[in-house]
């Protein structure tokens, strides 16, 4: 009796590690295969590493496999709106088929079903501001991603008090050889440069 109840006993112990293993490497090939916004959704600050397959607009992109993702506090002119065609050209020469850092801050999905991010390029320049600094899009600050309000309005702030993009009389020809190269004394302001981790 004693030797049958040790058979069921090991049977049991036997099936349960068996479900056990395969339940782990079916949540280990989920993670490892989903897009960033369908794993567990990450901590505010931290980065992750991710490719941009295709530029919608001047404020929203597809990651990977087709995950949709935006910038978080900027929005971009509508399609037929004035300074619509530069945002997108300026956003899509920036980003489209690049490897990039994306930082969530508190909330990772808003209500049209995509994940928000502060995208860096690989010299640690925050694309968010960028795009506010060269005034392809206007500032939108929603509770509670909030972590760099100050950045990105202050961005905004500079491009209305200098004219540029939306905020001047025209634009400039996407096309032209140093548009991606002119730098502005604000650019290199400690503002905009990557915050440096402490090491603890």
């Amino acid at each position: 009796m004693q030797q049958r109840h040790s058979k069921a006993k090991t049977w049991e112990e036997s099936t349960l590690f068996r479900r056990t293993l395969i339940a782990a490497i079916v949540a280990a090939h989920f993670f490892i295969s989903a897009p960033p916004a369908a794993q567990a959704e990450p901590k505010p600050g931290k980065r992750l590493t991710a490719k941009i397959t295709r530029v919608f607009d001047g404020y929203s992109f597809q990651l990977g496999a087709g995950m949709r993702g935006a910038l978080i506090g900027v929005a971009s002119p509508s399609r037929r709106a004035l300074g619509a065609k530069e945002s997108f050209a300026f956003l899509r020469n920036l980003l489209e088929g690049k490897t990039v850092k994306l930082e969530v801050d508190k909330k990772l999905v808003d209500t049209y079903g995509q994940a928000r991010y502060y995208v860096y390029l690989n010299d640690g320049t925050m694309v968010n501001a960028l795009i506010l600094l060269r005034g392809f899009g206007r500032a939108v600050i929603k509770h509670p991603n909030v972590r760099y309000r100050k950045k990105l309005l202050e961005a905004e702030k500079f491009a209305k008090s200098f004219k540029r993009g939306i905020w001047g009389d025209s634009f400039r020809d996407p096309n032209e050889d140093d548009f991606f190269k002119d730098k502005d004394p604000f650019d290199r302001s400690p503002l905009f440069r990557p915050r440096r981790r402490r090491r603890y």
